[in-house]
Order: C-alpha cells, then sequence, then structure tokens
C-alpha cells in the first residue's frame, strides 16, 4: 500500500460506493495513494498516471492501473463514465470537459489542487498550474456543489501556511 496517507478533503468527502454505482477514477494518480483508498472503501478504481513506475501496482489488484499522458489531447476512456472521480494536486484546464463528461449523472468530482497564491510557499509557482480564484466553482456552475474551499492551508499544528489551494466537491444532476 502507498505509504503516503490521502487528502483528508477526499477521506472527508468522498461518499460510500453503491450497487452499480461504483466505479471509481483517480486522475493523474501519482504513487496512488488515493486509488488505494478508494479500493479499500469498496470502489472500483481505475488509475491513470503518466508515470506508474514509482507506484507500488502489484499491492493492490483491484485496481485499474493506466499509464497514459493525459496532456497529449487523446481522453483515454472514451464515453465511459464514472460514479466518482478524484483529481488532487493536478491541474490540466484542456481536461475540464472531459470531466464534465465522464461523472456519470448523479455522480461525485472531488477536485482538489493548488491556486494562485500557492507561488510563495512552493511549487507549483507557474499560472498554467494554479488554478484563479473560484476557478473550480465556476468550471462546474452547473453541478450541485456540495463543498467548496479556497485559500491557505495549514500545517498540522496550525502555525505555518504551506500551501494554497482549491477544493470542490459537487455532483452532476441526474
Amino acid at each position: 500500500m502507498s505509504s503516503q496517507l490521502p487528502s483528508n478533503w477526499i477521506t472527508q468527502h468522498s461518499p460510500m460506493p453503491k450497487p452499480n454505482r461504483n466505479q471509481a477514477l483517480d486522475l493523474a494518480c501519482g504513487k496512488g495513494r488515493h486509488s488505494f483508498w478508494l479500493a479499500d472503501q469498496g470502489w472500483q478504481v481505475t488509475a491513470i498516471d503518466r508515470d506508474l513506475s514509482r507506484t507500488d501496482t502489484e499491492t493492490n489488484h483491484a485496481v485499474n492501473w493506466n499509464e497514459a499522458d493525459l496532456e497529449t489531447g487523446d481522453w483515454p476512456f472514451g464515453s465511459q463514465q464514472f460514479d466518482l472521480i478524484v483529481v488532487v494536486n493536478y491541474l490540466h484546464r484542456p481536461l475540464f470537459p472531459y470531466l464534465l463528461d465522464a461523472v456519470r449523472p448523479g455522480g461525485i468530482l472531488i477536485y482538489e489542487t493548488f491556486m494562485i497564491g500557492n507561488e510563495a510557499f512552493g511549487r507549483p509557482r507557474s499560472p498554467d498550474f494554479l488554478l484563479r480564484r473560484d476557478e473550480l466553482a465556476d468550471t462546474f456552475s452547473d453541478w450541485h456543489i456540495l463543498a467548496h474551499r479556497q485559500g491557505p492551508i495549514h500545517s498540522t499544528n496550525g502555525d505555518e501556511i504551506t500551501a494554497v489551494k482549491q477544493s470542490l466537491v459537487a455532483q452532476k444532476p441526474s
């Protein structure tokens, strides 16, 4: 299993899978920390990243691992839809239309990544990889916004700002 813990935003907002509503996508999964966690919760997980060489793909065979570059312009899932899509610490705006289509009606998108202001605290620093204020809420404005936050993220003891992020939980209309 991945040694890195999943994001609190993901663990707090992920719904439980339901019969016939249990397909999850972990987009830009990295080392798989959310893929492993979602699989442990009972989701049928499809995980994708451009490099899985540092991901322990042999640990959980319930996860369908896919190695592909999401920034080539080719959406690797065609018209496949998911009940839950999770995106953490990744931004490639050309994927937004695909995400809008890839969530099944009634499904959930949970997104958490860096926004403008993060450049003062670390990477990423380029505006190409930093969300603008309210960008997620604006992009998914036709959906039911279940939770949204943006701004500084503090260390566990609350003493220092470690990042500036924007997070969203949205349900696609049925």
